[in-house]
């Protein structure tokens, strides 16, 4: 009787593959901001597998043909995967090391209340998944209105913070700068006033502009007197004073004064 062969060294093969997957993984570059790229790059890859596999089962009288097709392309894209399978992560990873150098840049002219305001951002975009996951089984639980239930009372205290966080800054930012933009605008609301037909175009546009304007006034005012809370962060034209302004002699438009 023959002797059955030893599978012993099969196993042993098997077993040594790991530590070598192991080394790889740890000698692939590590993302610290675009890793949620790769982490949706793998989970679109599972999805579509399992589509694959789905359809393939149900395809029928057609299944012969398509693992024919799935044979000649395995064939065909399997060296040209084997040799740039690594490429798109090494990519990502240059790109994540702008995006680092970008951010350590920015982090030296940014604001102390504006860099921790993007941190806890930064913070809370990282954590979407599981929030994504939280609302799903809030959705199945109570229905839609339960899962806005849900998300309204997560993003509400994070945006308040921040708005705490980055409104002075804002503010100090707009107190700066206004009077140096209200003086452009009045400049270059004179030079085009000079222009032919811009007068007759104006006459008819800035109404326009204005009532639409107060509509939008109108409606986030209504908005956060209701209690949507979203409405209380979005700011109002200023169209009085935007009125008061340009209706100053120095702003009086060039065509009639002629």
């Amino acid at each position: 009787m023959a002797e059955q062969p030893n599978p012993q060294p099969q196993v042993e093969r098997e077993v040594a593959v790991e530590p070598q997957q192991q080394e790889e993984a740890k000698r692939a570059p590590k993302l610290r901001y675009l890793d949620f790229v790769h982490v949706a790059a793998a989970q679109a890859a599972v999805c579509l597998a399992g589509l694959y596999g789905l359809a393939k089962d149900h395809a029928g009288p057609l299944r012969p043909g398509v693992d024919a097709v799935e044979s000649t392309v395995k064939s065909v894209v399997g060296p040209v995967y084997y040799r740039f399978h690594g490429v798109p992560l090494d990519v990502l990873a240059f790109v994540d090391r702008k995006v680092d150098d970008t951010v350590h840049e920015m982090d030296k002219h940014l604001p102390g209340a504006l860099k921790a305001a993007s941190a806890q951002a930064y913070a809370v975009a990282r954590g979407i998944p599981e929030v994504a996951r939280e609302l799903a089984a809030e959705a199945q639980q109570s229905g839609v209105k339960g899962a806005a239930r849900a998300a309204l009372a997560k993003v509400q205290p994070v945006a308040k913070d921040m708005y705490g966080r980055v409104e002075p800054v804002a503010r100090d930012l707009y107190v700066r700068y206004e009077p140096a933009a209200e003086h452009l605008a009045v400049s270059t609301w004179r030079t085009l006033n000079g222009l032919p037909v811009f007068p007759q175009v104006a006459q008819i546009a800035v109404p326009t502009a204005a009532y639409w304007a107060e509509k939008y006034n109108k409606v986030i005012a209504s908005a956060a007197e209701q209690g949507y809370t979203g409405a209380k962060y979005l700011p109002a034209i200023p169209t009085e004073r935007i009125a008061k302004v340009f209706a100053s002699p120095e702003a009086e438009p060039l065509a009639d004064t002629q």
